[in-house]
C-alpha cells in the first residue's frame, strides 16, 4: 500500500481549500513515509511478493472496513458501497490461490472523526496503487496480471474521482471539525497497515535467506 499524494485540482474541488487534507497530510507524514519504504520492498511483478503485497493489504483492509461499517460510515459516506475495496481483493487472492486472515482490531468503533481520518488513508492510498498497478499489469506472469481488481478500483477511468468526492466530503462534512480525532484515526489506520507490511517483509525475508 502505498499513498501518493499529489495536488487535486478540477471543478469537483477548485473552490474548496483543502485545510483538513493539509492538516491531515502534516501531522502523518513520517507514518506515510514508513509505509511507503515498507511497501517499496514488494516486487509485485513477481507472484511471490504479489501475494504477500495482497496479503498485508488484505489483513487489516477487510478488519477496517468493518469496522468503519460498525460505526455508520454509509451515514458519513453515502457512497460507501462503491468505495469498499475487500470484495475485489479477495478476488485477486482467490485467483492467486491464496486466502488472508484478516486482523483481530481490539478497539471500540470509532467516532465520526477518527472514521474521516481512517477513510483518509484508505482513500489515498488509490493514488499510489496507479503506479502499482503499472507493476502489476507490466508483469510477466500472467496469474499476477489478471490479479489486479484491488488496484484497480474506483482508479478515475472507471468514470469517477473517488478520492476528489472524498476531499469534498472531508473538508465540508462537520463531522470531520475535530482534528485531533481525525488524525488520531489517520494515525490508527497507518499504524495498523504498518505493523501487516511489517510482517510480511519480514516473512519474505525469513523465505528468502540462505540456509546457515
Amino acid at each position: 500500500m502505498q499513498i501518493e499524494e499529489t495536488p487535486t485540482t478540477g471543478p469537483a474541488t477548485s473552490s474548496v481549500k483543502l485545510n483538513r487534507r493539509n492538516s491531515l497530510r502534516g501531522a502523518t507524514d513520517h507514518l506515510h513515509r514508513d509505509l511507503d519504504r515498507i511497501a517499496a520492498g514488494f516486487n509485485l511483478a513477481d507472484a511471490t511478493h504479489y501475494r504477500r503485497f495482497l496479503q498485508a493489504n488484505a489483513a487489516t483492509l477487510i478488519a477496517i472496513e468493518q469496522l468503519l461499517e460498525t460505526a455508520g460510515v454509509d451515514q458519513l459516506l453515502p457512497d460507501w458501497h462503491e468505495r469498499s475495496r475487500r470484495a475485489a481483493i479477495l478476488t485477486d487472492l482467490q485467483s492467486l490461490q491464496s486466502d488472508v486472515q484478516p486482523l483481530a482490531l481490539r478497539r471500540t468503533a470509532p467516532t465520526p472523526p477518527e472514521v474521516f481520518g481512517i477513510l483518509y488513508v484508505l482513500e489515498g492510498s488509490r493514488l499510489g496503487a496507479r503506479v502499482q498497478l503499472d507493476q502489476v499489469l507490466a508483469s510477466a506472469d500472467e496469474n499476477v496480471r489478471n490479479a489486479s481488481s484491488y488496484l484497480s478500483h474506483g482508479q478515475p477511468g472507471e468514470g469517477s474521482n473517488l478520492w476528489r468526492s472524498f476531499l469534498e466530503h472531508l473538508e465540508t462534512h462537520e463531522a470531520a471539525d475535530d482534528q485531533t480525532q481525525t488524525v488520531s484515526g489517520a494515525v490508527y489506520a497507518f499504524t495498523m497497515f504498518i505493523r501487516s507490511f511489517s510482517q510480511a517483509a519480514n516473512d519474505l525475508r525469513l523465505r528468502t535467506a540462505p540456509a546457515a
